[in-house]
């Protein structure tokens, strides 16, 4: 930052512009630019919110700019590590905050991006898209700051280097005559070819005097070396790469030559090859040299003992053979692994002799035609190469060759059988899923691609079915993660079980697995053979488990031809199978779009409901059947929609779970019905029903404490119903709102099928039976399960109360059955707040007789 003199600058429009844009695009009060120095943050740019330098440590962003990923505090106050910081605690009252580094390039934050709010909230997945565009825009401008900084650098650096090229040159052309190496150049546009000096002594030509064309430069190599030259040149054009050879040349004057030359590619600015550039040595008299040391020294190893000793202790095999194709040398490895005749090692075989032997015995048809070509006819080759051979006995050998200075070759032949199957098994677990065996996402993805592309060549169709579990969770719940694994694989075993060969089933994660159809396949069909399957019982180490499954199908091309869209809609099949009654299929419709774009449209009302407090609380009466009066009220929310009118909790409920939008909506509920109670008197409780997405919450125990504070009220004023099928989610915080001294009520009782193990084991101190409990209660043959239910409530110390009271022949059943409290609509229905001071002053008296506690 300090070098792109970017820090303590005044404001930039271009800069604000974008905070005012994201503060806009987010409907949010405050947005800003940071730039983090090593102590201390400094802002660039904001929107809603000014403040001078800041103490890094003290900062949000101080977290953000440590990770490559966003930084999404949903509520400050509940998280330890910022609740103390200023932004939360002062004017501001930051709640929510979203922060982005700013990446100059990997590994290189300059700052952060940042969004905060009042309040609560999160960011949904297209919000985070738009802020990571907003933040791109911001690190654009920073690269401009960067290239200014970059050119101005670059022209003080340019001046140096002219007054230094000239000598340079000088000092260049002095350095290649003196090493005898020089460079050259070729333009691939123009086929124009440079030469320095040097190398145009090297080809015995005058200095300054290069060769015209790239073709009169390749002519001057050795004929048997040209090919191989021109082809590396070639290679090296179309692959943008490097390259080196070692070549003989021929002058004008019939003097052959030694060179070694080293080349790269110069590419243009779009990436395209635009020269080649290298250099070139003369090492003839070198080469000589070596030649004639390396000769001695090969000889010489081959005529000790200790080399013989070295071979038989190889644990490769190794043959050399010389330059008129005897195998000199053959150790007992190479021997074992190949399987040759002793007597025809001893006697001194050429090469030609011990392949033949192989060719006889071995199977090379999985060799590629021009390797077989090479192993059963051609000479050994006069550079190094390796290839892999597999022998009949299922022996993988890497047979290497590396040709001797003075002709013939050492090859080797290592058994990489055990490295060749472990390849395989990580290549296998990189594509299959580790507990079923089964293809996961990755793989599953890329033969699904495969087919829709095929499918778009040639024709035809395929069907894709995604399926979940059902109950699949109990199991795991009930009777652990290990009983749980073991479902899994009998799940994965029964799909293998009832699909074809070219059908391909795979694990997507979790309790989600999915299968692509080959060929004219019925889809449906194949769905209720899943189907049946699957809701076989499973017996589980003793135990016996039943779950099911939901199926959504798709099929393309009538559904998609692309991958993304094929599984959009086969999952939102499958969330109609779900919706419908579970261990069901259902085949995508085109109303399945339209209801997700519905549900989408639904989910951003209910955001901007909430930023802007469209929601309202009704307040419904709860009588004590014994006294007649108002004991409690029970808050239940309503959405004054802009166009559809006042909504009830069942319309938008059930999709704020999904959300996760019921969290900061619950506490919404919990602080206003608090705020409200203070005009109540002080024998009445206030009743709020409690989420299952906030009983997963660590932090609604706090939530609870922090309500009841800002109202003044005590606990035992507040009273929180929780349905039996949100108990799963609520892990050990029902205790820790019990130690708060507030009221549970288990709601809905009766609904499910694990009631009373539930009131056995938590800290409930009321029943609110379900509404079909008190529907029935006029019915005659219902009173021995209602008087049940009450006498159970009774043993426990549980006070009973009925909801979904309506007729008076209801009431006094329930009266009769020694209900304590009722609510419904006959008693009163739910009303705005300012309308409940009538109902709360005078007592109701009940008809009919009423059971005594304990009859």
């Amino acid at each position: 930052m300090h070098a792109l003199g970017i820090l303590d600058t005044p404001p930039e429009a271009q800069f604000d512009a974008v905070c005012r844009l994201a503060r806009t695009l987010f409907r949010v009060p405050y947005a800003w630019i940071s730039l983090v120095d090593a102590e201390r943050l400094w802002c660039k740019a904001s929107a809603g919110i000014q403040f001078g330098p800041t103490a890094r440590d003290a900062a949000f962003c101080h977290h953000a700019i440590l990770s490559d990923a966003p930084l999404v505090v949903e509520d400050a106050r509940s998280d330890p590590r910022f609740h103390g910081v200023a932004l939360v605690t002062g004017p501001q009252g930051v709640r929510f905050y979203a922060g982005l580094p700013l990446m100059l390039r990997p590994g290189l934050p300059l700052g952060t991006f940042c969004l905060a709010d009042t309040v609560p909230r999160r960011l949904s997945e297209d919000e985070s898209a738009r802020l990571s565009d907003l933040t791109a825009v911001v690190v654009a401008q920073l690269r401009h700051y960067e290239a200014r900084v970059a050119s101005e650098t670059e022209a003080l650096r340019r001046r140096a280097s002219e007054e230094a090229l000239s000598q340079a040159s000088r000092n260049l052309t002095l350095a290649e005559q003196m090493a005898h190496i020089g460079h050259w150049r070729v333009d691939l546009a123009s086929g124009a070819v440079t030469w320095s000096d040097e190398v145009c002594r090297m080809h015995g030509r005058a200095p300054g005097d290069p060769a015209a064309c790239i073709e009169e430069a390749l002519s001057y190599y050795h004929p048997e070396d040209r090919g191989r030259i021109a082809a590396l040149v070639t290679d090296a054009r179309e692959r943008r790469a490097g390259f080196s050879f070692k070549a003989r040349i021929l002058r004008r004057d019939g003097e052959e030559r030694v060179i070694v030359s080293r080349g790269i590619c110069e590419c243009d600015e779009t990436g395209a090859a635009a020269a080649l550039f290298g250099s070139a040595q003369d090492v003839t008299e070198m080469d000589r040299a070596q030649a004639e040391l390396q000769e001695r020294t090969a000889r010489l190893r081959a005529s000790t003992a200790l080399l013989d000793a070295t071979l038989e202790h190889m644990d490769q095999g190794l043959m050399m053979v010389d330059e008129a194709g005897i195998v000199r040398v053959c150790n007992e490895r190479a021997i074992a692994l190949l399987d040759l005749p002793r007597d025809l090692m001893r006697n001194a075989p050429t090469f030609d002799e011990v392949r033949r032997h192989q060719i006889a015995r071995d199977d090379f048809a999985r060799c590629e035609a021009a390797l077989r070509e090479q192993v059963a006819h051609g000479p050994l080759p006069t550079h190094p190469r390796t290839y892999e051979r597999e022998r009949p006995d299922g022996t993988v050998l890497e047979v290497r060759t590396v040709p001797l200075p003075t002709g013939g070759a050492v090859r080797t032949y290592t058994d990489i059988t055990a490295r060749k199957a472990a390849e395989a098994q990580v290549a296998h677990m990189a594509r299959h899923d580790t507990l079923t065996g089964l293809p996961n996402r990755a793989l599953f993805r890329d033969s699904l691609d495969r087919r829709l592309a095929s499918q778009r060549r040639h024709g035809g169709a395929c069907g894709l079915l995604c399926l979940d579990l059902d109950a699949f969770k109990a199991v795991n719940d009930t009777l652990g993660h290990l009983a749980g694994d073991a479902m899994l694989r009998e799940v994965a075993g029964r799909i293998r079980a009832v699909l074809r060969r070219e059908d391909l089933a795979a694990r997507l994660g979790g309790d989600e697995f999915a299968v692509l159809l080959g060929g004219e396949s019925d889809a449906a069909a194949t769905a209720e053979r899943l189907i049946a399957a699957l809701r076989e019982p499973v017996d589980l180490g003793g135990q016996e488990a039943t779950i099911g499954v939901s199926i959504g199908i798709a099929v393309a091309p009538e559904h998609g031809l692309d991958g993304d869209t094929l599984i959009k809609r086969a999952d939102r099949a499958l969330y109609r199978a779900k919706s419908e009654g579970r261990n069901t299929y259902r085949h995508f419709a085109a109303a399945m779009d339209r209801a997700a774009e519905e549900r989408r449209r639904l989910e951003l009302d209910l955001r901007l409901a909430l930023q802007r407090g469209a929601f309202a609380l009704h307040y419904q009466p709860v009588f004590d059947l014994a006294g007649g009066r108002i004991t409690a009220v029970e808050a239940l929310l309503r959405w004054n929609h802009p166009t559809r009118g006042r909504l009830d909790p069942a319309a938008f409920l059930p999709l704020a779970e999904e959300t996760g939008l019921v969290v900061p909506l619950g506490e919404w509920v919990l602080r206003t019905a608090l705020r409200d109670a203070r005009a109540l008197p002080p024998e009445i409780r206030v009743v709020v029903n409690v989420a299952g997405a906030q009983l997963r919450q660590h932090g609604l125990p706090g939530a609870v404490r922090a309500a009841l504070a800002a109202a003044g009220e005590p606990p035992g004023r507040l009273e929180l119903d929780i349905a039996e099928g949100a108990l799963a989610e609520a892990g050990g915080r029902l205790a820790d709102l019990a130690d708060l001294g507030i009221g549970l009520a288990f709601d809905d009782f009766g609904a499910g099928a694990s009631s009373l193990g539930a009131l056995r084991r938590l800290p409930f101190g009321r029943i609110k039976l379900a509404r079909a409990l008190a529907g029935d209660a006029a019915l005659p043959q219902a009173s021995g399960l209602l008087r049940a239910v009450v006498a159970l409530g009774e043993a426990l110390g549980l006070e009973v109360t009925a909801k979904g009271v309506e007729t008076e022949a209801q009431l006094a059943g329930l009266r009769e059955a020694g209900c304590t409290g009722a609510q419904g609509f006959l008693l009163g229905r739910p009303v705005p707040f300012g309308e409940l001071a009538p109902m709360l002053g005078e007592a109701v008296a009940f008809p009919g007789p009423r059971r005594s506690r304990g009859a």
